[in-house]
């Protein structure tokens, strides 16, 4: 019993980080629709000074400067760019801050309210992968301290 169980909650999770892929190429192409036809990504992004503001790394930023295009961002560095560039107006809604999608209820509708939703989601099956790796080396370790 246990070991279908396993091989369900393996399917249901690579579903999941699926999706968290997939969602990725949704925010990518929301961000390259904010850059003007005929410009570079590199033409329409701010200066170090403003990327610093939008709390991007030092190594987030080096980063972006090496690449042109959106597909090299991790899902991070397209929120903070798409909350700090893309939807200034809205820079300090609530929603931003949200780190709980149970507090993103359906009947919030909106671009902001899905980023945040896919931010959050993203950051959800990181914290599982990450204590899954954890779990793995914890029994390989038991493992071979037993044998």
């Amino acid at each position: 019993m246990a070991a279908s169980s396993g091989g369900k909650n393996e399917r249901n999770f690579l579903q999941l980080h699926r999706l968290v892929l997939d969602s990725a190429r949704v925010l990518r192409a929301k961000l390259d629709s904010f850059v003007p036809t005929g410009a570079t990504l590199q033409a329409w992004l701010p200066s170090d000074k403003d990327l610093k503001k939008a709390k991007l790394s030092d190594k987030q930023i080096r980063h972006i400067k090496q690449h042109n295009k959106s597909e090299m961002f991790d899902i991070s560095v397209l929120t903070s760019l798409l909350r700090h560039f893309c939807y200034k107006a809205d820079l300090k809604h609530p929603l931003w801050d949200e780190t709980d999608n149970n507090n993103v209820v359906p009947s919030l509708t909106g671009e902001i309210a899905d980023i945040v939703r896919i931010r959050n989601l993203r950051n959800e099956v990181c914290f599982i992968c990450k204590h899954l790796m954890l779990d793995i080396c914890y029994s390989q370790s038991v493992e071979s301290a037993v044998s």
